[in-house]
C-alpha cells in the first residue's frame, strides 16, 4: 500500500497525540520531547525493536519510531538524564544512525515530523 506523505504525517500525529494524552494527562508531572531522525532503517519491526530498546531507559515514558518518516519520538521526565550520545549508541547496536536530534519541554503544541531530507544538512541539535 502506497501512501501520500501528508496521509503518513497525519496517521503518526493522531498516533502520537493519542499516546502523548497518556502523559500529558499525568498533572503537574514535566515532561520532555525528544523528537530524533534516523538513517538506515530497515522496517518497522526494527522500528519496533528500537522502541523496546529505548523504553528500558529510566525516565523515558514513550517512544515511537515510525518507519516511513524515520522520525523517533520520545516523551522523557524533565529530570531524565538520556542525551543523544545515548541515543546514538543505542542506534548503533540496531546498526542505525542519528541525523537529527532536538529536545524541548512538553508545550501543548501538535507533534511536528522532523524531515529526514534536510536533517543530513542541517544537523539540528537544540
Amino acid at each position: 500500500m502506497r501512501f501520500h506523505k501528508g496521509a503518513a504525517y497525519a496517521i503518526i500525529a493522531v498516533l502520537f497525540w493519542i499516546f502523548g494524552v497518556r502523559v500529558a494527562a499525568q498533572p503537574g508531572v514535566p515532561s520532555h520531547r525528544i523528537r530524533a531522525v534516523i538513517e538506515n532503517l530497515r522496517n518497522a519491526r526494527q522500528a519496533h525493536e528500537v522502541d523496546l530498546d529505548l523504553r528500558l531507559i529510566p525516565g523515558v515514558r514513550m517512544s515511537r519510531t515510525d518507519y516511513n518518516t524515520r522520525n523517533v519520538l520520545m516523551e522523557v521526565s524533565a529530570d531524565c538524564a538520556i542525551d543523544r550520545t545515548q541515543v546514538e549508541a543505542i542506534l548503533l547496536a540496531h546498526g542505525l544512525l542519528l541525523s537529527c536530534w532536538s529536545r524541548n519541554p512538553q508545550g501543548t503544541h501538535d507533534f511536528e515530523p522532523l524531515d529526514p531530507r534536510s536533517c543530513g544538512e542541517l544537523h539540528v541539535e537544540r
